[in-house]
């Protein structure tokens, strides 16, 4: 009977040592920690794309991407890659690499701050590109195109020499005639700016200007995920600790366009 139990030993070590989805990312991930990563971004320039004859706006369009760790792991995000599709497949003449190296500081907070987009912070990268001049010239080119689709992936490399790869954007429509493809606008949460006592519980209520287009909302509390994503706007939840809470809402139209809204609340000792 021993001879059976030493194979299954030896499997449990290396799968508590690998890591799955029983074991988190497995020991290994204690002794040699991967970042964790958050990220997302805002668009800050709304185009009025009625039909090919406005691609021009396009080229100004730009986002803040907000990316921050979720533990004592900083990492450099070492380039953006661009990917197009249309109902073909990948425009292979599209793709781009645009090389950053930028640093982001390891968080050393237990319960790290979300900042806005457009603030001055290493955490926050302003005015990045959406589209480039060689996107523009081949929508000219191609002027009876109905649909053209963006994928924009970070390339990371945390200080542990990690590499992952995060989606920023899966298949924004850069060109989708007669589609909506706009997320849903001004998205905010009520209330906000709060300061309590530990011990209170709050609902909160996500809003948005065309709030009748959202199916789905997702909520984080400093960065992390409370539960699945929800038909209704409201999410519940009690503030244990003292320490100061950032509260972001994802928000999803039918068109499967998302938007965050981000709130704070402070909370001190009772």
């Amino acid at each position: 009977m021993r001879g059976y139990l030493i194979p299954f030993y030896c499997f449990l070590v290396v799968l508590v040592l690998s890591g799955c989805n029983w074991f988190g990312k497995g020991l290994l991930n204690v002794i040699n920690p991967e970042a964790e990563v958050r990220m997302y971004y805002v668009f800050n320039t709304p185009p009025d794309i009625g039909g090919p004859e406005k691609f021009e706006l396009l080229q100004g369009l730009t986002f803040d991407l907000v990316v921050y760790p979720l533990n004592e792991v900083g990492f450099t995000i070492e380039r953006l890659t661009y990917t197009y599709t249309t109902e073909k497949g990948e425009v292979a003449e599209l793709a781009k690499d645009l090389a950053l190296s930028y640093y982001v500081p390891p968080n050393i907070s237990p319960e790290p701050t979300i900042p806005q987009p457009g603030e001055a912070s290493p955490y926050v990268l302003s005015n990045l590109p959406l589209f480039f001049q060689d996107t523009i010239d081949y929508l000219w080119k191609n002027y009876g195109m109905k649909n053209l689709f963006l994928t924009l992936k970070a390339s990371l490399r945390d200080d542990a020499g990690h590499t992952m790869t995060k989606t920023i954007v899966e298949n924004f429509p850069v060109l989708q005639l007669g589609e909506d493809f706009w997320p849903p606008t001004e998205v905010a949460i009520e209330p906000n700016n709060l300061s309590v006592s530990s011990g209170t519980t709050l609902t909160f209520l996500a809003r948005a200007k065309d709030e009748s287009t959202i199916i789905s909302y997702q909520w984080f509390v400093n960065g992390r995920l409370q539960g699945c994503a929800g038909s209704t706007p409201t999410f519940t939840y009690t503030f244990t600790e003292a320490g100061t809470y950032t509260i972001m809402v994802k928000v999803c139209d039918r068109s499967g366009n998302c938007s965050f809204g981000l709130a704070t609340v402070t909370v001190t000792a009772a």
